[in-house]
Order: structure tokens, then sequence, then C-alpha cells
């Protein structure tokens, strides 16, 4: 057999020796992505034991976010996905905490599921008409707990204009699971320009969330995306220059069931201390976020 012979035998099984490997390094990177899981903040045990007013006033979760922690004892605030605590996007720039950070709190009761954001943000920025254009809240909601691909999930968006001061409507209800949430009766946004933070405090129903019997339970489990969006008044900076949350990819990039954090309803309820012994203040919660 002469030399061309074996050449052309040998190009042909190392072009389909190329692709299959190019084709499994694609697959690997793709499972990998799916499959991501924080090592320390992977889950979230809600409590219960406080009486939630929706008013962005979140005096009554005073205590909760030291209470609820990952694994490593650190509490649900600058959670990282996949390496990063802070995303950039379509040329948007981050300094640090001080620039953008989302902490977040967890309750329930029978009827229904609250959630409370403390965003540190150096500057408040939303220009644009969508509510997720800008800083805003973005959030989802896999109902089954099942946390693989292809489920449904019932999507919203919370933001203030840009004088922070209200609740924009476009988008707000973007695939809700009911009517969908109201200003006033289901969430509350007050952004704090001197301490430079913007507060969330959300009702989620469980009719709203399609919870069957129209009550949550002690251990039902669903999963959750949180992506809360930055733009700064900057040139070039407005609008969705990034994100910080939890579990952000279920949201961005596409809707991705696979991508949510995992919420677990828990009968503990959040420890009262006597008055005379060291307890977390407002004001300390406040400096947990900072």
């Amino acid at each position: 057999m002469n030399n061309n012979v074996k050449q052309r035998q040998i190009l042909p099984r190392m072009g389909k020796i190329w692709i299959l490997t190019i084709a499994f390094a694609l697959l690997t990177n793709i499972t990998a992505d799916a499959q991501w899981r924080s090592k320390t903040h992977d889950v979230y045990n809600a409590l219960v034991g406080i009486d939630v007013t929706i008013d962005g006033d979140l005096n009554e979760w005073d205590g909760m976010l030291e209470a609820v922690t990952g694994t490593d004892g650190k509490p649900f605030c600058g959670v990282e996905y996949s390496g990063n605590v802070f995303e950039t996007h379509n040329g948007g720039k981050w300094t640090g905490p001080d620039d953008h950070e989302t902490c977040f709190m967890i309750t329930w009761d029978a009827s229904a599921v609250y959630l409370a954001l403390i965003v540190t943000d150096d500057e408040h920025e939303h220009a644009a008409a969508p509510a997720w254009n800008g800083d805003g809240a973005q959030l989802a909601f896999e109902m089954s707990g099942k946390r693989t691909a292809g489920h449904q999930m019932f999507l919203y968006n919370i933001g203030l204009d840009d004088k922070g001061k209200d609740i924009l409507p476009n988008a707000l209800n973007e695939n809700p699971g009911g009517g969908g949430i109201v200003p006033g009766d289901d969430i509350a946004v007050i952004r704090d320009e001197t301490e430079k933070k913007t507060y969330y405090e959300l009702r989620f129903t469980a009719e709203e969330l399609q919870v069957k019997g129209k009550k949550f339970s002690d251990g039902l489990e669903f999963g959750l995306g949180i992506c809360v969006n930055d733009g700064d008044k900057g040139a070039g900076q407005d609008g969705q220059k990034g994100w910080s949350g939890w579990y952000t990819h279920s949201i961005v990039f596409g809707k991705n069931s696979e991508h949510t954090g995992l919420v677990v309803l828990t009968s503990e309820e959040l420890a009262v201390e006597a008055a005379d012994k060291l307890t977390t203040t407002w004001g300390n919660l406040k400096a947990i976020s900072d």
C-alpha cells in the first residue's frame, strides 16, 4: 500500500476523532452547566414565626438573615453563581459589593410565601420601560421542586421607575401563575438613597403559585431563581448591565428551570431572644448587607 492510500485512510479517521472529541467536550460543558449547584447555598430552609406586613419596612424580619445560612454559616448575601457573585453584561462594569449586591430572606405561612430583598446599589437607574431593563428584580418559581429542564416557571419582574418612586407596570407579571401580583397588596419597594439600598418586600399567595389545596405546608419544596439587575447613570451603563442574586441563570440566557435554587418550607420558628440578650437589630441587619 503506497503512502497516498495510507494518508487517505488515516485522514478520515482523524477527522472523526476530532469531531467526536469536540462533541464530547460540548456535551460535557452543557451537562456540567445544567447540573451546577452551589456547594454552600443550594438550599434555603424557610422559617416561620414572623408576621409580615407588605410595606417595604423590614423590621419584622429582624434576625432572619443571620438565622438562615448556607452550610458555611454565611447568610444568603452575595451568593455566587458558577464562580461569580456579580455577572457583567453588555459592557457593564462592577467595582465590588458597594456597587451592587443582593441579600435575601424567605418566610411563609399557610396562605403565602414572603420574600425580602436587600439590594446594595450605589446608583438607582431605570430609564427604560420594562421592569427588568435597569435596576429591578426578576423572579422565577418552579413549583415542582424537581429542578430539571423543561418545567413550567412563573415569572415576575419588579422595578422602580428612574426616580425610585413608582413600581413599573411593564412586564411586572410576565408569566404569572394566577392573576398576578399587585403593588400594595403583594409588592412594596423602597429606595433609600442615603443608605444606597433598595428594599423589596413581596408576597406570593398559594393560589397565585398554583399550590395544591391553595395552602402551603411544612416540607413543600420548590425551585426559585432571583436575578437582580443593575444599571448605572454613566455613559453606556444604563439598562441591564449585569446582575446578582441566587441562581440567576434560571432567568437570564433563556428561562431555565434546571438552574433554580431549592426552597424548603420548614416548621422551624425564628428564635426570639430575651431583651437582655445580644440580638440582631434592624440596624445590624442593614449592616450585614453593607
